[in-house]
């Protein structure tokens, strides 16, 4: 008998891969996104339909703005209780679809919808895949202390490494539900197709790519600019505010824009081929000057998970994107940097970086959702046959 569930969110890259594939296995997938303004019709690729919670309603869009906008949704949550608009689409689906479980996921963004359908008798599962959210240490008090309720009575919590899973532990009074450690995982459809000709086999000198999209007068800028200056090119994403860097003209040559890639094409393995021909992945972050950085090192970022789609290897600076490090480390698929030195001579190893690019390949065969699925499964399973006791 398949399992009906209810995923309650916004529809990103990961989402768009995960749930058909939870569709395909067994499961009956229904979808309420929470997006203010992106309100698809169906998954693309897909016969799933989907619920859009706010759609011809512009109270979100005018009281939970920007990024202070979970703070404001939570609060109103939490002072009002659950909305007529709420109340009234969720009934309706769990009603219509017969829904036995609820998953929902990323940060805190969507938390207090969790909190609301607590109260309608359903198991709730719930990824982390960011967490904390915010990085200035009195924001993640009041974060926190929005969260505690509902975290506290989670059945279900995914998190992406033992370091947030530690984190949630010793912050939250948790005494029940099931608690997994499962990265983000993509299915077989999103890994590259074939291997194209690395661009360092022509000029012999490294081509590193960003996900991210680069924004001058950001501490990234800040780290390309040292990156640039050791004659290492790197490739980002065109929108990116390349005209503005100051160093343009004296390495043009070595800073770069790529295509934009949507996502039907991070979902059908163009992009990971297209990666294949970098000798890298560059996985960074502006740090904003952040007062606590619980979440840089408790999160895994959809950019570092993705980037394992190519099979290239993953490099970072040191000592903040710790859980990433770990992943990277315990697999062999790349390095981390203690300066720019430091990665200058690691990407001109020649013996180095074919240790690694031959890890991340062969890293391909145990890091698939198909290779992974019956771990997510059972957790799911498990977490349903609890509630019911």
């Amino acid at each position: 008998m398949s399992i009906h569930l209810l995923f309650i969110g916004d529809l990103f890259v990961h989402e768009k891969d995960f749930l058909p594939f939870l569709n395909n296995h067994g499961y009956k997938v229904t979808v309420l996104n929470t997006s203010y303004w992106n309100f698809p019709k169906r998954i693309a690729g897909t016969e799933i339909e989907v619920e859009n919670l706010y759609e011809n309603s512009s109270l979100p869009q005018k009281l939970f703005p920007g990024n202070a906008g979970w703070f404001t949704k939570a609060g109103a949550y939490t002072l009002f209780g659950s909305t007529k608009l709420f109340n009234n689409k969720v009934q309706k689906i769990i009603k219509q679809e017969d829904i036995n479980i609820v998953y929902g996921g990323w940060g805190s963004r969507f938390l207090p919808e969790m909190r609301m359908v607590q109260r309608l008798g359903l198991p709730i599962t719930y990824k982390f895949l960011t967490y904390p959210t915010y990085v200035r240490l009195l924001a993640e008090k009041v974060e926190n202390a929005f969260n505690n309720h509902i975290i506290c009575r989670l059945d279900g919590r995914i998190v992406p490494t033992e370091r947030m899973l530690h984190y949630l532990k010793s912050t939250f009074s948790i005494s029940g539900g099931e608690n997994i450690v499962f990265p983000e995982l993509f299915s077989e459809r999103c890994f590259y197709r074939k291997r194209l000709p690395r661009l360092s086999d022509s000029d012999c000198e490294p081509h590193i790519i960003f996900l991210g999209l680069f924004l001058y007068g950001s501490e990234i800028s800040s780290q390309f600019e040292e990156i640039l200056r050791r004659r290492i090119h790197i490739h980002v994403c065109e929108g990116s505010d390349y005209e503005k860097m100051p160093l343009k003209s004296k390495y043009s040559s070595f800073f770069h824009t790529y295509r934009h890639f949507d996502h039907t094409k991070l979902l059908d393995g163009s992009f990971a081929t297209f990666m294949t021909q970098f000798d890298a992945c560059l996985v960074t972050y502006n740090l904003y000057k952040p007062t606590t950085m619980n979440m840089f090192y408790n999160s895994v970022p959809s950019r570092f998970s993705f980037a394992f789609t190519a099979g290239i290897p993953i490099i970072m600076p040191y000592g903040y994107l710790l859980g990433c490090e770990e992943i990277v480390s315990k697999n062999q698929t790349g390095f981390t940097y203690r300066n720019y030195d430091d990665l200058k001579d690691k990407l001109f190893n020649i013996d180095l970086m074919k240790y690694y690019r031959n890890n991340a390949i062969r890293n391909k065969k145990i890091s698939t959702l198909e290779n992974n699925f019956e771990k997510i499964d059972a957790f799911l399973k498990k977490c349903l046959a609890n509630y019911k006791l």
